[in-house]
């Protein structure tokens, strides 16, 4: 393989480039047919601002790259040499998307968006597709720093790259460590996971109900009990009831319990959920902190800021959030004191944590975004033990094996078409479409680094705008797709063709034999109870063949 070097750096206060070994570094790279590994020798203290590697590649007409997303809520899928991949959007990049720092949601800030169609990139991992052959690539480890790929197929060449802004070499470091193989889907997979020395914590699907996808914040005690009630009469197909944004006064703020709508504070409904005999789940955006919160006003010290001081927004939900600073000592002793009342305290089972991206938005004290991320999924994982985790809104990788369950996608909206808006924000936005193919493209993480919770289904009738069939569609799609299967209605209100939707949906009696996505149509062959049939649908408007 024939490889090409291209550094940018900073060394003994002057701004350099170079293609190989010179008077400031030298290179080691160890090569073959299974991988790639580049240690990077420093003579003097150096700062890369830029490295890429170049190998040709030989893309044909009908090659498909497989480009994963920057975090959950990314779009991730295969790409043709027509296609563009999307960047941030208008609204995005309006004042509005900077005053909200709509830019930090994903990786606008660090990756060149492309220009031409046939150029896209992909975060740890990435394949190219002929037919049923696969040539994969992917990172073993991103604790150095986000590994990101990109294909040119105009030109036919593979470039990898490492980000390592903020980070200042002193000794040997490993700028590159990569992992090639060939093979089918599974075998990739399975060889890739077996290379990372990864395998997920649990087997065990989550199947029950979450508030949001009904109420959104406008929940109340009255609500979920009433709702848990309702569950309890189907109790033998569901194992789960979660608890989701609402409960709070505002984010950052979780031990102020919204007490008009939460009278008797959090506690009770534990209690009342495990009387159920189910799992207590709540949700959680640890890292947050709302900008009309105590928490921001009181401590604005324990945020990330930037270069003049400032805290940084970090997303628009809630009119506008911050991120704590997970190196400040009294910061990460309020998110262990946190947890501990929600888990020891409250008594919850599962956590499911949200916006988790927020942590690493930039490079801090010497250390690389992808170290940041890290370091703040093993903050996590401290303060959890044994209990479980739900990841949301964060990148991949660092979360293999260290979490049970993750959202491989963006939020579902309540009905199927992406529109105008929603395309003009970011590629992390409300997005059924997006929703849906991520659980198709990211079904290789299923199993292998955790169980993927694709999003809900809904069978309800009212605050809804997905037809009878979609609901019916996407209902047996999670049911293939999902490791986590929730729903967010009442179930008393079902009649009896929904309550035998509902029923199948949560037994485990099928398997996909066979998956094909060509021009937005998805083919999703599978068996159930000995049965053959197929999901044939278009993934961008929701049309059923």
């Amino acid at each position: 393989m024939d490889l090409k070097f291209s550094f940018n750096y900073i060394a003994n206060g002057n701004i350099k480039s170079a293609r190989g070994d010179n008077d400031d570094f030298t290179l080691d790279v160890q090569q073959d047919e299974n991988g790639l590994k580049i240690t990077l020798n420093p003579k003097t203290d150096i700062r890369i601002q830029k490295f890429l590697v170049t190998r040709d590649y030989d893309f044909s007409a009908d090659s498909k790259f497989f480009a994963n997303g920057f975090q959950s809520w990314t779009d991730t899928k295969e790409f043709s040499m027509t296609d563009r991949m999307a960047g941030l959007g208008l609204v995005g990049k309006s004042l509005f998307g900077k005053v909200f720092g709509l830019n930090n949601v994903g990786d606008y800030n660090f990756v060149e968006a492309e220009k031409e169609a046939g150029e896209f990139h992909s975060h740890s991992f990435a394949y190219v597709r002929n037919g049923e052959s696969i040539d994969f690539f992917g990172s073993l480890t991103d604790r150095t720093g986000y590994t990101i790929i990109y294909a040119d197929m105009n030109n036919n060449t593979l470039k990898f790259s490492k980000d390592l802004e903020g980070l200042t070499i002193s000794e040997p470091y490993d700028i590159l460590d990569l992992f090639f193989t060939k093979g089918t889907y599974d075998e990739v997979f399975d060889k890739y996971f077996s290379a990372l020395g990864i395998k997920p914590l649990t087997d065990e699907k989550i199947k029950g109900y979450t508030s949001w996808y009904n109420y959104y914040q406008n929940i109340s005690e009255e609500i979920i009990l009433r709702d848990l009630e309702s569950l309890y009469k189907h109790r033998e197909f569901v194992n789960t009831y979660q608890i989701d944004d609402g409960y709070q006064t505002a984010v950052g703020d979780w031990f102020s319990i919204n007490k008009e709508k939460f009278p008797n504070g959090m506690k009770v409904l534990v209690d009342s959920i495990h009387e159920k005999g189910f799992t207590a789940g709540l949700w959680l955006a640890p890292f947050g902190a709302q900008k009309g919160s105590k928490l921001a006003k009181s401590h604005p010290d324990w945020l990330i800021k930037n270069k003049h001081g400032k805290p940084i927004p970090v997303g628009a939900n809630w009119g506008g959030f911050y991120a704590l600073d997970i190196y400040n000592e009294d910061a990460r002793n309020y998110i262990k004191s946190v947890f501990n009342e929600v888990l020891n305290v409250w008594g919850f089972d599962l956590v499911k944590l949200d916006f988790l991206y927020a942590a690493s938005i930039i490079p801090m004290y010497g250390k690389t975004r992808g170290e940041i991320a890290y370091d703040a999924i093993d903050l996590l994982s401290e303060c959890v033990g044994d209990k479980k985790i739900l990841g949301c809104g964060v990148q991949q990788m660092p979360c293999f094996g260290k979490v049970e369950y993750m959202r491989i996608g963006p939020d579902m909206a309540l009905w199927w078409k992406h529109n105008l808006l929603r395309r003009n924000m970011h590629r992390e936005d409300v997005s059924t479409p997006n929703a849906v193919g991520n659980s198709i493209y990211r079904r290789c993480l299923n199993g292998r680094a955790f169980l993927c919770d694709p999003d809900v289904f809904l069978l309800r009738r009212t605050n809804i705008k997905f037809t009878p069939e979609q609901q019916q569609l996407l209902g047996k799609f999670i049911k293939l797709f999902g490791g986590v299967l929730f729903m967010s209605d009442n179930v008393a209100e079902y009649d009896e063709k929904q309550l035998a939707t509902f029923r199948d949906i949560l037994t485990d009696n099928a398997r996909i034999t066979a998956i094909n996505v060509t021009n937005n149509t998805a083919f999703i062959d599978y068996v159930q109870d000995g049965k053959e049939d197929v999901l044939k649908f278009n993934v961008t408007d929701g049309t059923i063949y």
